[in-house]
């Protein structure tokens, strides 16, 4: 009964959300928990089989990748698309699809929320994408996080799906998991030491890792000189890859079979993201016909790397919210030959990271390399701080304008020129919270409104 009236007063609560113009991502759950705690042990059981994603970047891509891929073999997916990845924004899928009957549970979930998740989810599947240095001030170093997620994972029947090019997987060794590993080869844009402070320390010996090439942030061909461990061999692997005007073609191997495939997704880490789908489809039996078909017909609508079109101009929306991934937004829009403006849009709330000093660890001189640039915008609670990050680089003064917000809210889009220059495309970063506001500012003004 009381699981009954928990779920009843989450759906209303949707209901009522959006009725009141919001999206309600969250607060279905929220109102369900308040009532029934562990409302999820009743909602889990909907669905046949389930699948994590944790990591530090790459959760929400990856997550919505697979519920397409995944949707396309005719199962029955139910997903929280919308980043809403804590226990509370786990359980609105469900008040709000409101189905009897799932094929298929894939969650993304915070690498912070993953011992209140794992309670009521055993897993099938847990993929881990990466682990980085990200908001210091709530989870402390990389090693605290990656702990954390290590100590959730208490069902040994759970596969794991590990990043072998990334460090941290080692972390991970000493579980009973079965453990299958992905790979992306050396490609053109690999870089032979490290841009940006990460964590190069083997897991086992605490001596500096080698490399023989990074691919983004520490991931890579690695190895120990003291103890001799090295990258995991890989299971699924991609190679020659090529990069298009708004895409990657690439090979993707595994043991028995391969397949080309065309990403419209640009990033490295967006390659790393589709290898962890593609591993998961793999070992649930999925034809390379149908990954195939799914990857190149997927867009993405969330902000990570999506290209708006407003009639008199296009902009490409990027989240940023760590130094590894705005060196590599900086790495991907310098391969992009063609006249810009970029605005980077940095708050400091609690879910942005209260302390931005973590911009001084990311690699700005990739954006001063950027060639066809005509004006940087800093934009944001904390614009000053981009503007100084960029002068001690040494970008043009000349080219760098200034436009302080009061709140997440005051974006300013109208006020400067920064839409209306005449060039072929604009570049829009922006960390947590401003995304979802420059977001709708845009599509307000596509809609014409």
């Amino acid at each position: 009964m009381i699981s009954k009236i928990s779920t009843l007063m989450g759906e209303l609560s949707y209901i009522l959300a959006q009725k009141a113009g919001k999206k309600g991502s969250a607060l279905p759950g929220k109102v369900a928990m308040k009532i029934k705690p562990d409302v999820l042990d009743d909602l889990i059981v909907k669905c046949d089989k389930t699948a994590i994603i944790t990591g530090t970047n790459g959760k929400t891509t990856t997550n919505n990748l697979a519920n397409h891929v995944f949707s396309g073999n005719n199962n029955e997916v139910i997903s929280n698309l919308n980043g809403s990845n804590m226990l509370q924004g786990v359980i609105s899928p469900f008040l709000i699809d409101k189905k009897n009957k799932y094929d298929w549970g894939i969650f993304e979930v915070d690498e912070g929320s993953m011992c209140d998740v794992t309670q009521f989810i055993d897993a099938d599947y847990i993929i881990l994408t990466n682990f980085f240095r990200d908001q210091l001030d709530r989870y402390g170093e990389v090693e605290n996080t990656i702990q954390i997620v290590h100590d959730s994972i208490k069902n040994e029947n759970a596969t794991l799906i590990l990043n072998a090019d990334s460090p941290s997987s080692l972390y991970f060794s000493d579980l009973k998991n079965k453990k299958v590993y992905y790979s992306l080869g050396e490609t053109k844009f690999a870089k032979e030491e490290q841009t940006v402070a990460e964590s190069v320390v083997c897991p086992k010996c605490e001596s500096k890792l080698e490399y023989e090439y990074i691919n983004y942030g520490n991931m890579g061909k690695f190895s120990c000189p003291n103890c001799g461990i090295k990258n995991p061999e890989a299971d699924y692997i991609i190679t020659d890859v090529t990069l298009k005007a708004e895409s990657y073609d690439f090979t993707v191997k595994d043991k028995k079979e391969s397949a080309e495939i065309d990403l419209h997704l640009l990033g490295i880490y967006n390659l790393y993201n589709a290898l962890g789908v593609i591993t998961l489809a793999r070992e649930n039996n999925f034809s390379y016909d149908l990954i195939k078909k799914q990857i190149e017909n997927f867009e993405y609508k969330l902000g990570r790397m999506e290209t708006i079109d407003l009639g008199f101009t296009e902009v490409v929306l990027v989240l940023s919210k760590n130094p590894i991934g705005l060196s590599e937004v900086f790495s991907t829009i310098n391969y992009d030959k063609s006249k810009k403006s970029l605005m980077f849009i940095m708050n400091d709330y609690s879910p942005d990271g209260t302390d931005v000093s973590w911009i001084w660890d990311a690699y700005f001189k990739e954006a001063v390399n950027i060639k066809n640039v005509d004006n940087f915008y800093c934009v944001g609670t904390r614009a000053e701080e981009v503007a100084m990050r960029l002068k001690y680089e040494e970008f043009p003064i000349d080219k760098i304008k200034i436009y302080h917000s009061q709140n997440r809210f005051d974006l300013q889009l109208p006020n400067h020129d920064f839409l209306n220059e005449d060039n072929d495309k604009k570049y829009l970063i922006a960390t947590f919270t401003a995304l979802p506001e420059v977001r709708k500012e845009l599509m307000r003004m596509k809609e014409g409104k």
